[in-house]
């Protein structure tokens, strides 16, 4: 039976549900606020700790991405987001947290205004999809690694890679920026961090990719950061850098 335009949908029984669900849309915080008065209040005892050196591997000008980008950088540890913030100094850097990490409310409050995306490791949600998206549409730039997981393997290595890094830049149409963060051999070591180029999915496959496609760019992105790593382990390692 047709309703006509006059009569009430909740007493005819049927439920007035809008046509698309919001629950998995993000409501991102706006304020960064806290997120600048950590990363100001923050930057002497940061520098004097990991005393940064950054190696841009084919030029600081080639690595200049103006605007929304994927930052892709292996996993070493759980201070990863805070170095890759010391790389990226002149600007607000959005990262990828795990969901353990939301574990009390005041966890929650804290990691949301640092602009944080919660994503669950086993369960990649939509959630955290339209959340990169969000950012991405605003131009900024936002960390991911693409591991999976810390890497505990002291060894220069970096591990096959997932492939929601690529359909976040085919998707939003960015460039991603490959980075090899070198582990620490001590504690008291300076901590390395090689820059590569941008890499842009659409060169290797198209605006309509097929699942091979796109498999071989994510092989592609991984073979550029075992680059880095390369060019770190046969132009610095054994020269007192570390």
């Amino acid at each position: 039976m047709k309703l006509k335009k006059s009569e009430n949908v909740e007493e005819k029984g049927v439920k007035n549900t809008p046509a698309k669900s919001k629950k998995n849309k993000p409501v991102p915080v706006t304020n960064y606020f806290l997120f600048d008065f950590v990363k100001v209040t923050g930057a002497i005892p940061t520098l004097l700790f990991f005393r940064p050196k950054i190696i841009y591997a084919y030029g600081k000008k080639a690595a200049n991405v103006k605007g929304g980008m994927l930052v892709s950088s292996n996993h070493i540890g759980f201070a990863d987001p805070i170095i890759l913030n010391c790389v990226f100094y002149k600007r607000r850097l959005h990262s990828l947290a795990m969901t353990e990490l939301y574990s009390s409310p005041l966890r929650k409050w804290f990691f949301d205004r640092m602009h944080c995306i919660p994503v669950d490791r086993k369960n990649f949600t939509m959630r955290s999809l339209h959340q990169v998206n969000y950012y991405l549409a605003k131009e900024k730039a936002v960390a991911i690694f693409p591991e999976g997981q810390i890497n505990p393997d002291r060894q220069t290595d970096v591990k096959a890679f997932k492939s929601g890094v690529i359909l976040m830049a085919l998707k939003n149409d960015k460039p991603i920026l490959p980075i090899y963060i070198v582990k620490r051999k001590k504690w008291y070591n300076r901590q390395i961090v090689v820059v590569g180029k941008p890499f842009n999915v659409k060169d290797v496959c198209g605006k309509i990719p097929s699942v091979d496609q796109l498999n071989r760019a994510s092989e592609l992105l991984h073979e550029s950061e075992v680059e880095l790593m390369n060019f770190y382990n046969a132009n610095y390692k054994n020269k007192g850098e570390i």
